[in-house]
C-alpha cells in the first residue's frame, strides 16, 4: 500500500532526526555547538566592530544586555577580550578582542573550514551545490510561513 504525503513526511523528519542524533551522539556535532552559542557570536561581532559598545551588540546579536555582560565578563576572564572605560564618561564601555581572541576565532575557522572541505569532498561537486540550494533556501525567512516563524520550542 502506497504511503500518503503526509506519512512519507513524518518517515522522512524521522529519518533526518535520527542522522542529527547519530552525529550529534559520536561528537560530530560538537564543533557546531560553539557557533550558536553567545560567546562565539559575540567574538565574530567583535571581529568585524570595532571599540563595540555592549547595549548595541546585545540589540544585534537578540541577546539580553545581562546575558552579554555575563558572556562579556566571561570572555575577559578568559583573555579572549578586553573592556574599556572612556575616560570622558566612566558608563561608557567599549570592547575589542584581543590577540588570543583572534586566534581562538581563526582556529574555529580553520576546523570548520576543513570539516566542510572533508564533506563536500565526499559528496562531490553536484551534490554539494544541492546541498548549498537546500540551505539557501532553508536560511531564507521570507519563504518562511508565519506559522512557523512564530513557532518556538515548548510552545
Amino acid at each position: 500500500m502506497a504511503k500518503n504525503k503526509e506519512e512519507l513526511l513524518n518517515e522522512q523528519i524521522n529519518e533526518l532526526i535520527n542522522y542529527v542524533d547519530q552525529a550529534r551522539n559520536n561528537g560530530a556535532l560538537d564543533i557546531f555547538n560553539g557557533l550558536f552559542q553567545t560567546d562565539y557570536r559575540i567574538m565574530v561581532y567583535l571581529s568585524k566592530h570595532k571599540d563595540a559598545h555592549p547595549s548595541i551588540m546585545a540589540d544585534e546579536l537578540k541577546v539580553t544586555r545581562p546575558n552579554i555582560a555575563a558572556n562579556l565578563r566571561l570572555l575577559e576572564q578568559k583573555k579572549l577580550i578586553v573592556r574599556d572605560i572612556d575616560k570622558d564618561n566612566r558608563r561608557q564601555v567599549y570592547v575589542n578582542m584581543t590577540e588570543d581572541g583572534a586566534k581562538y576565532l581563526n582556529k574555529i575557522d580553520i576546523q570548520l573550514h576543513f570539516l566542510f572541505g572533508g564533506w563536500f569532498n565526499i559528496l562531490g561537486e553536484e551534490e554539494t551545490a544541492h546541498l548549498l540550494n537546500i540551505l539557501k533556501i532553508s536560511s531564507d525567512p521570507t519563504i518562511l510561513s508565519d506559522e512557523v516563524k512564530k513557532y518556538t520550542i515548548g510552545e
